[in-house]
Order: structure tokens, then sequence, then C-alpha cells
């Protein structure tokens, strides 16, 4: 029988392909942009994409995962295509460089991580951070 130890050195054993990322990326934009889980830049790019037919290419490029305790720390760039959009009066941004933190959920799929709410409630938070591109 393994201890859980173990059993978590195992489940890192496994590093997420890209495509692996994509697909948990895109899951957490999806829930982000729905109940706003505390990453409105990433929200605003999404829903710069969704809401605007027709609607413009939504690209994540760049994906490069490593190893941290307990899960994987992925870096990488949100790219939409179709130029500058408003959202919610707000211009959305066409490149987000971002990281997240992802883990094996049920089913082993890869998931981005969520913390708890905060003590006030509302819902879990997403670890994906995204910040527009310094100018340069």
């Amino acid at each position: 029988m393994m201890t859980a130890s173990l059993l978590a050195a195992a489940a890192l054993a496994i590093t997420p392909t890209p495509d692996d990322a994509r697909a948990a990326i895109w899951g957490d934009l999806q829930l982000n942009a729905t109940i706003g889980n505390g990453n409105w830049l990433a929200a605003l790019w999404y829903n710069a994409g969704a809401e605007n037919p027709p609607t413009p290419d939504l690209h994540i490029r760049d994906v490069d995962c490593r190893r941290q305790a307990g899960s994987y720390r992925c870096r990488f760039t949100l790219v939409r295509d179709g130029g500058v959009v408003t959202v919610s009066g707000e211009k959305a941004p066409e490149v987000l460089t971002c990281e997240a933190d992802l883990r094996q959920g049920d089913q082993a799929a890869w998931v981005v991580e969520h913390l708890p709410p905060r003590p006030r409630g509302g819902h879990s938070r997403t670890t994906m951070h995204c910040s527009r591109p310094p100018k340069g």
C-alpha cells in the first residue's frame, strides 16, 4: 500500500504536456469569465473574443511548465486577434503574459489550482495571474 507522499510524488512525476496545460487554462478562463474568480484581465481578454462576433481568434502560446512543490507552475501568453475591443467600458488587452499553478484533478485531468474563498466568502480563487506585457 502506497503512502500519501508516495502517491503525491508519483503524480508529480507526470509532467503536463502543452496540450494538457492549454486544456486546463481554457477551462479556467471560461470559469473565470463566467463567475469572476480573481483574474479580471484574463476575463476581459476572454470576453473580448467571446462577446464580439465575428469571434476573433484566441490563442494560448509559449506554454512552459516547471515543477514546484505540489504542482507545476506554467507560464504562457494569451493572444487575441482582431484589434482593440471594448468590453464593459474597458479596452480589452490583445496580449497578456500569465502564469498559473497546475495539478492533476479528478480522473487525472490537469486543472488550474484554486485557492479557498476569502474569509468573507465568494468563489474559490484561481492561481492564474495575468498582466499586460511591458511596453517596449
